[in-house]
């Protein structure tokens, strides 16, 4: 068992390349915790409180993200005669480098757990305004191209590049930014699909 360290930080930017770990991002209840654990040490306690989901059910999941390397026990408490172990993500973000096929088993968890995200946001802050978009248009390889660079270039001015980890500003809200971008099955014309197009 590794040695427990109070004072852990999670690093900036963690890739995610070993199927065991893999497998922890196709469950939507382990990215939110991931997620609440990126930002602060927990107890299972708390994460079910947080998560509004059953203490034994949390558990479960807190075990296999220690399994899979994905957190850490950074320290133990005695409270009432009970040790409450508290936990930290790894890394604040993190990249998943799989397989074709892996990213697409993968997607709909990842997805789902940005959606209870957003409607938790919702709920804990009405006011705040969110930016929603959902847009279809012709466009050549070359446009498509273009088109990810320059949102590449505007992530990493405001949530960082890949290599550096996020830039954040001390004083601010912790914001969250998702987008996908895909060829929709509507322009499917029966033709044999490439994976490389």
């Amino acid at each position: 068992m590794p040695d427990i360290d109070a004072t852990f930080e999670p690093i900036p930017f963690q890739i995610v390349t070993e199927p065991k770990q893999l497998k922890a991002f196709a469950d939507p209840l382990r990215n939110r915790i991931l997620h609440l654990l990126a930002e602060r040490a927990a107890t299972n306690q708390q994460l079910a409180t947080a998560l509004g989901e059953p203490q034994a059910k949390v558990l479960h999941h807190v075990r296999s993200l220690l399994d899979s390397e994905l957190i850490v026990l950074v320290e133990e408490r005695i409270k009432g005669g009970n040790v409450e172990k508290y936990y930290r993500a790894t890394a604040r973000l993190y990249g998943i480098r799989a397989e074709p096929i892996t990213e697409s088993t993968l997607s709909a968890p990842v997805l789902e757990a940005v959606l209870q995200e957003v409607i938790t946001s919702e709920t804990l802050w009405p006011e705040q305004s969110h930016n929603w978009e959902t847009r279809r248009n012709h466009l050549r390889p070359e446009r498509v191209k273009e088109f990810s660079r320059r949102l590449n270039e505007l992530l990493a001015e405001y949530w960082g590049g890949v290599d550096e980890g996020p830039v954040a500003d001390d004083d601010g809200e912790l914001m969250a930014f998702a987008a996908i971008m895909y060829r929709h099955p509507a322009g499917y014309t029966g033709e044999p699909v490439d994976a490389n197009a």
